[in-house]
């Protein structure tokens, strides 16, 4: 994605940035505190040294975007990460840095059921790569059990059909509270919550 298309994207969330205007201790906290937050862990020192990434305009994004999904499993610190579709190396690091004591498991998009597995009453961080086709988020979500879980969906904006799922899929009965940061979609499921949509401007 471009410079300018990026600018233009921020300028067009620009009232969405920072938690202005969220009354919800939750989604306030979450988007402070996960979203925004830019201390340094000591993690991420290593990180970089694994993983090197150009200084230009998109790298500097780029960085950003592994970083939250690092702070985003730190926050979470599920028991288990399911990852769905093509994760990159690097985000697969980062996010199992952010929480070492989970088990990963890459799971077979060509196999998904809609059909729930009582076994798996256990707190997740879901993460479905933007290859993933839109078709499939309901049977993903359906999986979900737990209301400690968190899923994540990449490249929400990517197109208008899968921007279209996203807004259908938000409104699924499970899913309680969403945010909408243009490149990540983050649904949760937790019923003492009150329900409701955020924008944020992630850019």
């Amino acid at each position: 994605m471009g410079i300018l298309k990026r600018k233009w994207i921020w300028l067009k969330r620009f009232r969405h940035r920072r938690g202005y205007g969220v009354h919800s201790p939750f989604a306030f906290n979450f988007i402070t505190y996960v979203i925004y937050e830019r201390g340094e862990y000591y993690a991420f020192r290593d990180l970089r040294k694994r993983h090197h990434c150009m200084a230009y305009y998109w790298g500097g994004h780029s960085v950003k975007c592994r970083k939250f999904l690092f702070r985003l499993s730190n926050y979470v610190h599920p028991s288990v990460v399911r990852l769905y579709g093509e994760v990159s190396e690097v985000w697969k690091d980062y996010i199992t840095s952010g929480c070492p004591s989970a088990q990963l498991y890459v799971e077979d998009i060509h196999n998904v059921t809609q059909k729930n597995d009582s076994k798996r009453d256990v707190k997740e961080l879901i993460v479905v790569n933007e290859d993933v086709p839109c078709e499939l988020w309901k049977k993903i979500i359906a999986q979900i059990i737990s209301d400690d879980s968190v899923c994540i969906i990449s490249g929400i904006h990517k197109s208008k059909q899968v921007l279209a799922m996203w807004n259908l899929i938000k409104e699924d009965f499970k899913v309680v509270i969403s945010f909408d940061l243009y490149d990540f979609g983050i649904l949760f499921f937790d019923t003492s919550k009150q329900r409701q949509h955020y924008i944020v401007n992630f850019n």
